[in-house]
């Protein structure tokens, strides 16, 4: 059954729920099947042994295969049974955790050999009630927690397609925040995280790289995707210092360090020895890199990752796997085509929803910069499994199934399990209609919440200071992720007073005065990089670049590297004609002569570079003629923060 032919409201209308959604997917259901046939051929066969073939051995080891140790408890051996329910909680973990897929039939296997092993001596023939009493009670209390969600989540549908059918989504308006003291900290932070040799990882947070939210490859992703917004939104006619950065951080994700945690689980998940992080399953590596050369090349139009090899992985032993923007493209399309559920893994046997989003938006802004057509061909069966295999019935999505039993469930990662959007973009560029439906119940009472705080406000300034918690790596607290909360909240509903509000008083509790290696704020390394993602994320968010691609600048451009002092902050030409700087210092604080580079000015012209708020004398800071190439060079003098304006001056 197909779920995404629904009806929907009135323009601009919010996509409704479907009505009587089934309990399971067409996909997830057959997969099911397996599972169910095992533990049912189970059940005969120790039945079986138990009541037909009998014996002491016999006996044990059917009681084993009806409850995993049962029989142990059989022959006397409680330790041995308890010792099982251990074994088997572990493997739970490895195989959520590890993917390993056959820990559990190993204990499962291991107990009914041991059964039969040490059976022959005491036959407590109580065992055999409560195997039966244990595996009906497993059977029927996970029966029970999904229907009961299945029906509380069914039973809301009427009250949400209601809500949904009168929604509308709060307006926003795009706007140009002037950067300030805390954006040139992170600004400068981010480029001495960049701009470490090419094996410096120095400044992200270190740990396991499976699950425990200290994996490197996030953290580079989220860096990356911060800074393409703000080239795009505060310095799009500057591109060159950002550039760099942004390619450096692209680079990193090629450090050994960063993807050699594959291996391990393709050998354990999938029984391959093949260290390439790119070309099976590893969603989570291919895609997220993906998208962030996406957001790179639509925010700053360079093709070096386009170039065949120009991200090149380097394995313990000197084997070489050569990619490039494209072919991480194709390895991701390779990866939707041969999957039977139609989202493929993160983790061998996982597919989770946020990164199959991922997948979808690096499958789209390929499409967007370059011409492709790679998600047309993957999006309506992809939808199809979206719609049909994930989609609750209150409009969230599971988290997380699994490809080989169809099963999901909540695994502590987001509250609840579910979530009604995610990705960076959040369904907007892959599914629209998708995303406004999503927001509209992601925002439900939202207006109201934020009201409350927006009354808080007293000329520009909030006094509040938010509780710190758990970052998600859980080695740290921190204020900072409520305030990113608050701060994107505000945003969403169009408070921009409050927003700006929050990012002052985020600031004011959680600033270090510190530079790099500290940290200018107290957070973890994750919540930094959302930090700079949400506050740069305007006008442009990273679903808008996306679905924008590149753009060149028009009007004069600044050129500045990495090996200038001048750090810059802001550069934007809304008018086509007048470049607005903000610069200062960056390595030297007292400042000094710096040299501008200019290009794309009008050839002949004359230019001024004048403070921004001066007209009087002492305003103008240089003058210089554009040569026929366009290009002309000005020298002034930066002491600190200063906001410029490069002027053409009218001829007589």
């Amino acid at each position: 059954m197909t779920l995404t032919a629904t009806s929907r409201s009135t323009e601009p209308g919010v996509l409704l729920l479907p009505p009587d959604p089934p309990r399971l997917g067409p996909i997830s259901r057959r997969l099911l099947l397996r599972p169910l046939a095992v533990v049912a051929l189970a059940q005969a066969v120790g039945a079986v042994l138990l009541f037909a073939v009998g014996g002491a051995r016999a006996e044990a080891a059917g009681l084993s295969l009806v409850f995993p140790g049962a029989g142990l408890l059989h022959a006397g051996a409680p330790v041995g049974f308890a010792l099982t329910v251990v074994l088997l909680v572990v493997a739970l973990v490895l195989w959520w955790g590890l993917s390993a897929h056959l820990a559990i039939p190993l204990v499962w296997g291991g107990s009914i050999a041991a059964s039969a092993a040490m059976a022959g001596g005491i036959r407590w023939g109580w065992a055999t009630p409560v195997a039966y009493a244990l595996a009906a009670a497993t059977l029927a209390s996970t029966a029970w927690r999904f229907e009961a969600r299945y029906r509380a989540k069914k039973a809301r549908i009427p009250e949400l397609n209601a809500y949904l059918a009168e929604a509308e989504l709060p307006a926003r308006t795009p706007r140009v925040r002037p950067p300030d003291a805390m954006d040139a900290e992170l600004v400068r932070w981010a480029y001495d995280l960049a701009f470490q040799p090419d094996d410096g990882l120095r400044g992200l947070d270190w740990g396991e790289q499976f699950h425990g939210g200290t994996q490197l490859r996030y953290q580079l992703n989220t860096f990356s995707w911060a800074l393409s917004v703000f080239a795009a939104n505060l310095v799009p006619n500057a591109p060159a210092q950002v550039e760099r950065a942004l390619a450096k951080l692209i680079e990193k994700h090629t450090d050994l360090r960063v993807w050699r945690y594959w291996r391990t689980l393709n050998l354990l998940g999938n029984f391959d020895a093949n260290p390439d992080p790119i070309v099976r399953d590893n969603i989570m590596f291919s895609a997220f890199l993906g998208d962030a050369i996406n957001m790179y090349e639509a925010a700053t139009g360079s093709d070096r990752f386009d170039q065949p090899g120009s991200l090149t992985f380097v394995w313990r032993d000197g084997r070489t796997f050569a990619y490039d923007h494209h072919s991480i493209a194709a390895a991701v399309k390779a990866n939707y085509d041969r999957s039977r559920l139609g989202f493929f893994p993160c983790e061998p046997g996982w597919s989770f929803t946020v990164c199959n989003i991922m997948g979808a938006q690096a499958l789209y802004g390929h499409d967007t910069l370059h011409g492709s057509a790679l998600w047309p061909e993957v999006k309506p069966r992809w939808q199809r499994t979206l719609d049909d295999e994930y989609l609750t019935p209150d409009g969230s999505y599971a988290h997380i199934r699994s490809n080989h039993l169809g099963l999901s469930w909540d695994t502590g990662e987001v509250p609840g399990g579910h979530y009604f959007a995610n990705g960076t973009n959040r369904f907007a560029d892959i599914l629209p209609d998708h995303a406004r439906r999503a927001a509209a119940l992601e925002l439900r009472g939202a207006p109201a919440k934020m009201a409350k705080l927006a009354a808080l406000v007293r000329d520009g300034r909030l006094e509040l200071e938010l509780p710190e918690v758990p970052e998600r790596h859980r080695t740290r607290s921190s204020a900072l992720p409520s305030w990113n909360g608050v701060i994107a909240g505000a945003r969403a509903v169009g408070q921009d007073a409050l927003h700006d509000a929050a990012l002052d008083a985020s600031v004011r509790q959680c600033g270090t005065g510190g530079r790099w290696p500290e940290r200018p704020l107290r957070a973890g390394a994750s919540a930094l990089a959302a930090h700079m993602l949400i506050r740069w994320s305007s006008p442009l968010g990273t679903a808008a670049l996306n679905m924008r691609g590149y753009r060149p600048p028009t009007g004069p451009v600044l050129d500045v590297g990495p090996d200038d002092d001048l750090l810059v902050l802001g550069a934007r030409c809304d008018d086509g004609r007048t470049l607005a700087l903000t610069v200062e210092p960056w390595r030297d604080a007292a400042g000094g002569p710096v040299r501008l580079a200019m290009r794309q000015l009008e050839p002949g012209r004359t230019y001024e570079l004048r403070t921004a708020d001066g007209e009087g004398p002492g305003a103008e800071r240089g003058r210089a003629i554009a040569g026929a190439d366009g290009r002309a060079t000005l020298d002034t003098v930066v002491t600190g923060r200063v906001a410029l304006r490069l002027v053409p001056v009218e001829a007589p």
